[in-house]
């Protein structure tokens, strides 16, 4: 899954006038051809998977809060899952795109 490997995504400065987590999702909904809350609903279970695949304690990882805003909640919820991958990986040991690759196989497990 592209949103998850980081595929275009380039870096990230992390201010509020970045587009690089807005213009990435964006072009995944379109490449995917899914709706907004779809495209919500499949990032929550990409982090269900990422967590699971970190070992993190589910019952203490913080879950995104879901904006009333559906553009509002993805960008939230995207950069939230861009800064899970880093602090997952690093609590792994692995590369961010070894991380990736073992919650793919948890997600194809499912």
């Amino acid at each position: 899954m592209a949103a998850l490997r980081g595929e275009d995504a380039g870096p990230r400065s992390h201010t509020e006038d970045d587009l690089s987590i807005p213009l990435g999702l964006s072009a995944w909904i379109v490449r995917a051809a899914v709706d907004l809350p779809t495209a919500y609903d499949s990032l929550l279970t990409m982090r269900r998977a990422l967590v699971t695949a970190a070992g993190l304690d589910a019952r203490t990882e913080p879950v995104p809060l879901r904006l009333s805003d559906p553009r509002a909640a993805l960008r939230s919820l995207g950069a939230y899952l861009y800064e899970l991958v880093g602090r997952a990986a690093r609590h792994v040991g692995v590369e961010p795109v070894e991380l990736a690759e073992r919650t793919l196989a948890v997600l194809e497990e499912q």
